[in-house]
């Protein structure tokens, strides 16, 4: 029988001692070694040759418990081999392994690992090959001993400090001004009844700070950028306007930041939504005309500025409006839209010459636009009925019944279609005469006063008729974000 003796070569692993590997980390064990007999000759020492080979991982360089094992065909030549660990199928043990074969980076959690190699060669025995080797640490495993040196004590605070960045948290409640510290990773704050203004600070190379509003007001969290800084290279401060609201940011040089991860709405500010609930959604206002102050919404004035007019609080226009009148403007305010009862129209510059009524619509409040955010009554435009007459009788006398007819007048005979009273000159006495239409009532001159029964048009089947024109409808909140 033969012997067959392991030399190994070389040895490079990347498995990390811990629970999971390190993301970015390899998976596997390159491993290579050298295969000889029992005289000192070579395997498969002129032809490639496929070997069946066991692996194992022991706690002990003897004896100890099996933590990992697999199994792989491994090509041989000149009796140099090698292997990636990690990728075979489990082997048969007597002994079932604590891990996995797809669990390799996990067998890693102590130090002490010997690994035995089993080379299936018959008739040679099944026996491993004698003494295991240890395995020693590779660069990814120092990296690895260094984060599980890190231990967290119960009840104590937890600092787990990577490079320069800190990852310890604090609270910030009732305070209108805030400083953000660089050994502070994450910051919760409540903000107060006005607001509360978060300063980042200067300098800090590399690091990342978290910034969370926990408190469910409207009052806001603004974030501001240190002395000459910047936030995304544009902007001095940005505003945290929900509970739930967050933003990372990266330092990125002198007092600039950069958000590196950000959980607000991204929905535009100045965006009018449809909503199916009676409360505005946290992050919007309803459309129903109030009027606010530039620093309370600062961000949604800067967008309608006061397109929709800047009249005192809680303005609300007539129905239906009419044109405002002069007055005197709110500085400090503006106004949202007042949609209540009303349907949305897209704004026509002018140009396609379809927006013939332009010149007809006006302010909803005095400040307002006469475009975006102008109003106009509702109306019916103008059309045409036509009335087909079937013929109808006109009846006159002159004077009293059975009287001579005067001079100067005639009554046209009553023939045909023409039935009138015509004017004619000529000869005769009488300083001037008097012509009435007669009434029911036989020589009267009395005037027509009676009022008749006008009937409703018919409009065809299933036709509606109201106070107000309107297409079919249903109701909705409009809200508008802030």
């Amino acid at each position: 029988m033969k012997r067959l003796l392991i030399l190994i070569v070389g040895l490079a692993t990347a498995a990390l001692p811990l629970a999971r590997a390190a993301e970015g980390a390899p998976k596997f064990i390159e491993y290579q070694g050298s295969v000889l007999d029992n005289s000192g000759a070579p395997l498969a020492p002129t032809t490639p040759r496929l070997y069946k080979m066991e692996f194992r991982l022991w706690s002990a360089i003897e004896g100890g418990t099996l933590i990992w094992s697999e199994q792989q065909f491994v090509n041989v030549f000149k009796g140099q081999f090698t292997v990636r660990l990690g990728e075979g199928q489990a082997a048969v043990d007597a002994v079932t392994p604590q891990f996995a074969q797809n669990e390799l980076a996990s067998a890693f959690a102590a130090k002490d690992r010997f690994i035995g190699i089993t080379v299936i060669n018959p008739p040679a025995p099944n026996s491993e090959i004698s003494p295991r080797l240890a395995l020693l640490s590779a660069p990814y495993a120092l990296v690895a001993n260094q984060a599980t040196a890190v231990i967290q004590q119960q009840g104590a605070t937890s600092t787990v400090v990577v490079g320069a960045m800190a990852y310890s948290t604090q609270k910030s409640s009732g305070k209108a001004s805030v400083a953000l510290s660089l050994d502070k990773r994450v910051n919760l704050i409540d903000a107060t009844g006005s607001g509360t203004t978060a300063t980042l600070p200067s300098g800090g190379s590399l690091t990342e700070l978290v910034v969370i509003k926990t408190d469910p007001t409207t009052q806001m969290v603004t974030v501001m950028a240190p002395g000459g800084g910047k936030i995304n290279t544009d902007k001095t401060s940005i505003r945290l306007k929900v509970r739930g609201d967050s933003v990372t940011l990266q330092h990125i040089g002198d007092n600039d930041w950069w958000i590196v991860k950000d959980s607000r709405d991204s929905t535009q500010v100045g965006t009018i939504i449809a909503y199916a609930g009676g409360t505005p959604p946290s992050g919007y206002l309803p459309c129903d005309g109030r009027s606010y102050t530039h620093e309370t919404y600062q961000d949604l004035y800067d967008v309608i500025q006061k397109t929709w007019g800047s009249s005192v609080d809680l303005a609300a226009p007539t129905f239906p409006p009419s044109v405002p009148g002069a007055g005197t403007e709110s500085a400090g305010r503006f106004n949202v839209p007042n949609l209540n009862r009303r349907f949305l129209r897209g704004f026509n510059p002018g140009d396609s010459g379809a927006d013939e009524d332009a010149g007809a619509r006006f302010a909803m409040y005095f400040g307002g636009s006469n475009t975006v955010g102008s109003y106009q009554q509702d109306a019916i435009r103008k059309h045409f009925h036509t009335i087909t007459d079937e013929g109808h009788d006109h009846n006159a006398s002159i004077g009293a019944t059975g009287a001579s007819v005067p001079r100067g007048w005639s009554i046209a005979p009553d023939s045909g279609s023409t039935k009138k009273i015509e004017a004619f000159t000529g000869g005769g006495g009488g300083n001037s005469y008097t012509m009435s239409v007669a009434t029911t009532l036989a020589d009267s001159n009395a005037k027509i006063t009676a009022t008749l029964n006008v009937a409703e048009a018919t409009l065809g089947s299933g036709t509606r008729t109201d106070t107000e024109t309107r297409p079919d409808s249903a109701v909705v909140r409009y809200c508008i974000k802030y």
